[in-house]
């Protein structure tokens, strides 16, 4: 695939962030497409272009047997912020991780609300570099990097926006 098959397109991404912004300020597990977003609800707080901020509040399905809020919870939350903000770049195509490191800093427990902000840091013709963090009281509770492969594998944005009445 060229690189020029793999340029974003900035109606896309606009529509795309259009979308996203209507659940601003909006519980997510009420999100109409099934998906990890769904189940972990939260509230969005911002959407840009490669840029998502949601915070969400832990529940006790989400901690370890201690309580706390479950590493591998948190590498989904990361992980699903992460892809919105690919999603938000405009591309026709799917993205595939290629890797994913997360670094466990703090804790939280069930009932704590954090925040989870992912933004592209860098965006190359076949790969982005994605980076995240969460937040419990404005301090960093984990951090997290990961390469994300441009694939050749479209979109069908048009099938999304049917969730959403619109696109």
């Amino acid at each position: 695939m060229s690189k020029k098959e793999r340029e974003y397109s900035a109606e896309i991404s606009d529509k795309v962030i259009g979308m996203m912004t209507m659940f601003k300020g909006k519980d997510l597990a009420d999100f109409p497409i099934p998906c990890l977003t769904k189940w972990l609800g939260g509230t969005l707080i911002e959407a840009s272009r490669g840029m998502i901020e949601i915070e969400i509040k832990a529940n006790r399905n989400m901690t370890n047997p201690a309580g706390y809020l479950h590493g591998g919870i948190q590498c989904a939350m990361i992980d699903d912020a992460m892809g919105w903000a690919c999603a938000t770049l405009g591309y026709e195509h799917q993205f595939l991780s290629t890797n994913l490191n997360v670094d466990y800093l703090g804790t939280a427990r069930a009932d704590d609300v954090v925040r989870i902000k992912a933004y592209i840091f860098r965006e190359g013709s076949t790969l982005l570099h994605a980076v995240a963090e969460i937040r419990k009281n404005d301090v960093i509770i984990a951090k997290a990097q990961s390469n994300v492969y441009i694939s050749g594998k479209p979109v069908d944005y048009r099938n999304i926006a049917g969730s959403f009445g619109r696109m």
